[in-house]
């Protein structure tokens, strides 16, 4: 057994020996929401999407937090102030305290999201260009998501979950802003690339281009749905080299193959998450 998954076991066995002493009672919880044994399996995944932003946006973010079952959670840290700053985004993980994690079990009971299929709730109209906030919650059912257009603006709802899902979303946000985290080590990686001709200024000095390091071309990876973007994903020795190589570069890099230069944007390939999935413009 390894050391990290020996800490994963004795988080999960913390968090169900505070719940019981709570007098919540984990195995009420365990019952309810069906959780999935695995402690290193993804428990809840937070995403936005729409709104008014940059396509590289959309082709590029991924999910903003991801919680994992034995209380880790993973989002992207603070960014360093520099031009042009990294290519890779400074992802960190860090630990949830036993009373928050138990907190989230909580919450998740009281949405009923066990119960979920796949909810949609649009009540904010009066809001323009807001981006749609999608919680997914992983149990031995599968995915069970709720999304939410301006999620935390609303002052009146139909559904009285939606408050109650602001509140777990604000929760783990403040929980990682603490600064305690460490860095995030991704064990795969997804790599959107575009050509980038037209998005650079020839003149600016610390544009820089460096050779294609894919292990196949642009034409041959997966198309996104929007046109121009293309994708594919990496994992094991073949990803952590990838990884070296893009830790070197930074926002003004290009990769260039025979006569064509190409932007790319990394991160990473969380568990259970589709690879190079389509997305919608």
């Amino acid at each position: 057994m390894t050391t990290k998954h020996s800490r994963s076991l004795w988080a999960l066995a913390m968090i169900f020996m505070t719940a019981a002493c709570g007098g919540g009672g984990s195995d009420d919880l365990n019952q309810t929401l069906n959780l999935n044994e695995d402690p290193e399996s993804t428990l809840l995944v937070v995403e936005s999407s729409g709104g008014f932003v940059p396509v590289e946006f959309i082709v590029g973010q991924g999910p903003t937090l991801v919680l994992q079952r034995d209380g880790t959670v993973i989002g992207q840290g603070p960014q360093i102030e520099i031009y042009p700053g990294p290519l890779l985004a400074n992802w960190q993980e860090s630990q949830l305290d036993d009373e928050t994690m138990l907190f989230v079990l909580e919450e998740l009971d009281a949405i009923g999201f066990a119960e979920i299929d796949r909810v949609e709730n649009n009540d904010i109209v009066n809001v323009a260009d807001a981006p749609t906030t999608t919680v997914t919650f992983y149990n031995q059912e599968g995915a069970h998501e709720f999304s939410v257009y301006a999620l935390g603006m609303e002052t009146e709802v139909s559904d009285a979950r939606v408050p109650i899902l602001a509140n777990l979303v604000q929760e783990l946000y403040d929980a990682t802003s603490t600064g305690s985290g460490q860095s995030y080590e991704p064990e795969a990686i997804q790599v959107v690339a575009t050509a980038g001709d037209d998005l650079f200024d020839a003149n600016d000095p610390t544009v820089n281009f460096v050779d294609w390091p894919l292990p196949q071309g642009f034409a041959d990876m997966a198309e996104l749905g929007i046109e121009g973007w293309r994708c594919a994903a990496y994992e094991g020795a073949e990803g952590q080299d990838l990884l070296a190589i893009f830790g070197e570069a930074n926002q003004n890099t290009f990769f260039t193959d025979g006569d064509v230069n190409y932007r790319l944007l990394v991160r990473p390939l969380f568990s259970g998450e589709e690879p190079c999935a389509p997305v919608n413009s």
